[in-house]
Formats: C-alpha cells, structure tokens, sequence
C-alpha cells in the first residue's frame, strides 16, 4: 500500500467519524453519499437518500430566486457557504450552516458537490432571542427607544417625502400604578403596545421609556399628520380592563413634521416632544403641532426646574409669608403664602425664571402648595391664606380631587383664598370657568392677582365668581401719580371693583406715602414691603399708629 494514498474504507471511517454532516452528490444532485452525523441530523437513514436529490430536505423557507443564485454559483466551481432551513423527515425544521464545495474532474468540470454541515438551530434562536431583546421593549413588544432610533434614522437617510414623527405621553400614569400596583400598570402597558401598533400599522412605533411613546409615519401635510396621529390617540384613550376592573386612560401627544422641523432626528425628537407638553398642560384631545414659540425653554429654565423638584424630593421647599393689611379692620388676618427653595444664596423664588404653563412645573408646585394649608392652618388659627394656584392645576380632576380630599380632612374653606394670575389665566379663563364656580361652591373665595400686567376687561370678571381684584405692583407704581394724587386710573378700577361687589388689593406699598395713597383710594388690603417683610412666619395682630406690626 502506497504511504501517500489512503484507503477508502478508512476514508469512509473518517467521514463517519466526524461532527459535521457530509453529503456527496454528482453534478445532477444525486445523493452518493453521507454519513452518520447526516443521518442523525436529518432522521433520514443513509439507504433512503442515495441516489436521490437534497431537494427531499427542502423547507420551503427558501425562495426560487436563493437557490437560483445558489446553483449559479456553484456550478460555475465558486464555493457557497450559507445558512439553510431545512426540514428533518419528522417534519420538523431546522437551521444548518453549510459549506458547499464543488468537486472538478479532470476535465475541469464540476462533477461532484460535497456539503458540510453543523446545526445551528439552537444557536440561532438564541441569537435571534437576543436581537429580539436588544431590539424590543419586553413589555409592549414595541422597538426600544435605541432601536426607534436605528430605525427612523435609517430611513431618514433615503427619504423624500413628508413624514411625521408623534411623541405620546400619558397622562397621570404614576396614579394608575400608585392606585393599582405596577402588576397592573405593566398590563395597561402591554394592551397600550397592542392597540398602537394596530391603529397605525404604517408606522414605526417605540416605547421611548416609562409611558413615552413614539411614532414615525408617512403624512404629506399637517392635516394628514394630525388625523393619523388622533387614531394613535384614540386608541390610548379606549377603556381598558384589567383584573375585571375598567381603566380609563388619556394621553398628550405633540407632532414634529418632516422635513418642515427638521432634517435629523434628534430635532424632530425635540420639537414633538415640546409640542407634547404643550398639549398636556392645556389638556388638548387632539395631537398638537409644532410651532416656533415653543423654542423658547431655555437651559437655564430647565436648570432651575431641576432645582425645584430637587427640593420637592428633599423636603427642602417652603413657604415664606407677606403679610397684608387689612385698612377696614386695622388688622394683620391675612397672608399670601410665597414658594422657595434653598440655594447656596438663601431662600430664593424659582418661579420667576420658570414656564408655569410646563406640568412638570405647576403640577408638583400647586400640590405641594395645598398639602401645607391644612397644617398651616392648624398652626396659624387666626390666619386667612392665600394660595398661589396655577390655572392648569384648575383643569385637572386629579389636583381637584386632591383639593375636595383636603376639605374633607378639615381644611377650612373659609380661611382659604386662591390666587390665580391674570397674565396666565386670560387665555384659559373660559376654559376654567366652571372649575372657578366649583371651587366657589365648595366656600373658597378667589383672587385675581396682577390685575393690571393683562388685559382681562373688569365687566368681563362679572361673569366670574372672583372675590378679590388685586392690583399689581407695576400697575400701581406706574399709574401713583405725585403729591399723594393718584392717577384717575387707579382710582376708577378701585371704584368699578366695589361696584362689582370685589374686595380690592393693591401690592407694591413700599413707603409710608404709598399707604396713604392706598388709604386715599379706599382700598380694602395693601401688600408691600412697607406693610411686612416675606419672611418664615406671618405676621398677625392689630395696626399700631398706622404704621406695620
């Protein structure tokens, strides 16, 4: 025996021997040969498959056009190394990588085929298993914020029509899981999933994170972004049962339109989610589009934000007090409760460098503001408060809700006056109205504050049930006059307020001349530094001599 030729039966014991599949055919794909590790992987004996076609494995997963490029490249002798669904004789299917090597005669024909396989079926699904991970939220099933992301990106690279990209946020989500448990809330989350992904199968949807949602979808104009986006609303508002009981949720959408705002989308993400807020501060039912005011949020406004909820969290804010003047009484009855926080400076007011509109902003300030009255109260008893409101909170049946709570654990109405500014509420005003007469039901008397810095029109408050017309400090330092003589402005707002059955205040009383003025204008309370200091407690008692206690 030759030491350089090996025997063919030990040739056929290696084959046999090893952990990859091999099958032999001739150039017409007739099977002359396999072995062991083919037969366990397939269930297919070696007597049933000689002299047949490796087409009897075929799964039907691959199309024509695969395996006409397959032949094509290995008939020309180029080797072919792939992955294959196949199915095994039971039926059942499974992946193999192959190495398909074609064999030349020594005419330079390619007369035979010799394929090498491993299974990879396992390694595969697991692979697939973490893709599916790496790309989905588990809970709703919705791509992930990173691969949203890859994916609009993706398209943004080729797209040239009109898109727009949605980005969804419920409202109110903590009090579901706060009231249900997280159980609960991750169900609404995976229904929620469900339905937006079916309200809109055109789009590429995303959880973004928490109860943020995303969508990226075709809409040739505003109208048209608008419409598509209501269907996504609507399906987030349907009733949901949970556990046998009914969940009802809403959610505040914004809209960015491509390419009108913006070209990448890391701007549109920006843009729509501004509009978003916009939307959920004024409680709009229907998606809100992008406009050119919202740039406005500046990053010192978002730093001093932070601050605030910094000190909400820490227990750190407060309420400082100015008192007011009673010039009917001569008495210091009354107090406006003032919101700070520390900073390395002392006490100050973020509120002046912040958008009240924001319900990141006035939703945490407005609570925390009522859950101190009551105690307030309680350690103040000759003291009548007032409350710094925002007139979003007053659209809110959570914060509503919260307000009746406090009422029904003792809150005195009566000792209870809420200010809402003029300049924030004259574009909600009718919108509020019927929250204003319930709280005027319920024996709380309101404030309008900074009368003066807006436009509302003092006959137009006779349809409101306001108590108090507060005069702003800028108003009346600019309308004062000279020699004690107030301009005739201020005095006929004072009058026609009286006519309309409203205690009037005027703020900004900084010297002893500017409480003479206010006693010359029969005024009801003044408010001003002259009169008291903000500082951590009121001031209560009697007026001595006209000057401040």
């Amino acid at each position: 025996m030759s030491l350089n030729v090996l025997p063919l039966e030990v040739l056929e014991a290696v084959l046999d021997q090893l952990a990859e599949s091999v099958l032999i055919t001739d150039s017409a794909g007739r099977i002359l040969y396999v072995n062991e590790a083919f037969e366990q992987l397939t269930g297919y004996r070696r007597e049933e498959v000689l002299g047949k076609n490796p087409k009897l494995l075929k799964s039907g997963y691959h199309t024509k056009e695969f395996y006409r490029q397959f032949w094509q490249q290995i008939l020309a002798g180029i080797p072919y190394r792939g992955y294959f669904v196949n199915r095994r004789k039971d039926g059942s299917l499974y992946t193999e990588e192959k190495i398909v090597t074609p064999v030349r005669n020594s005419s330079g024909e390619v007369a035979y085929l010799v394929a090498t396989s491993r299974d990879v079926t396992e390694e595969m699904a697991f692979r697939a298993k973490l893709e599916h991970l790496a790309t989905y939220d588990p809970l709703t099933q919705l791509l992930n914020r990173r691969a949203f992301i890859e994916k609009v990106e993706g398209e943004l690279i080729s797209v040239n029509e009109g898109r727009a990209l949605a980005y969804i946020d419920l409202d109110r989500f903590k009090m579901v899981n706060d009231l249900l448990g997280h159980q609960v809330g991750d169900s609404i989350l995976a229904e929620l999933g469900r339905r937006l992904q079916a309200a809109l199968p055109q789009a590429i949807v995303g959880r973004m994170g928490g109860d943020e949602f995303a969508a990226w979808y075709p809409a040739a104009a505003e109208s048209e972004a608008k419409a598509k986006g209501k269907l996504l609303l609507d399906a987030i508002n349907m009733e949901i049962h949970v556990q046998g009981q009914p969940v009802h949720l809403e959610g505040s959408m914004g809209v960015a339109l491509f390419p009108d705002h913006g070209a990448t989308l890391s701007e549109l993400l920006r843009r729509a989610d501004l509009a978003m807020y916009r939307a959920k501060l004024f409680r709009l039912p229907e998606p809100e589009v992008f406009t050119p005011d919202l740039e406005g949020l500046t990053p010192k406004a978002l730093s001093y934000e932070a601050a605030l909820h910094r000190a909400l969290a820490a227990g750190d804010a407060q309420l400082v007090f100015q008192s007011l003047l009673d010039l009917k009484e001569e008495t210091l009855t009354h107090a406006e409760a003032l919101f700070r926080i520390p900073s390395p400076e002392g006490l100050i007011n973020p509120l002046v460098h912040l958008d009240l509109s924001r319900r990141s902003v006035n939703e945490a300030l407005d609570r925390f503001v009522i859950n101190q009255a009551r105690s307030l109260q309680g350690k103040y008893p000759q003291l009548t408060l007032w409350l710094n409101i925002t007139p979003w909170s007053l659209s809110d049946p959570a914060f509503l809700a919260l307000l009746y709570q406090e009422v029904e654990r003792g809150l005195q109405t009566d000792r209870v006056i809420l200010e809402i500014s003029e300049q924030l509420v004259q574009p909600q005003l009718s919108r509020i109205a019927p929250a204003l007469w319930r709280l005027r039901n319920l024996g709380i008397r309101l404030a309008l504050d900074d009368f003066g810095a807006g436009q509302i029109s003092l006959t137009y408050l006779k349809s409101l049930p306001i108590n108090f017309l507060k005069i702003s400090r800028e108003f009346f330092w600019a309308h004062r006059g000279s020699n004690g003589t107030p301009a005739p402005v201020l005095r006929h707002i004072v009058e026609m307020a009286h006519e309309l059955g409203l205690s009037v205040v005027l703020e900004g009383v900084e010297t002893k001349e500017d409480l003479n003025l206010a006693r010359a204008l029969n005024v009801d309370l003044v408010q001003g530094y002259f009169v008291h200091t903000p500082d951590t407690s009121p001031r209560v008692g009697l007026n001595q001599g006209g000057q401040p206690v």
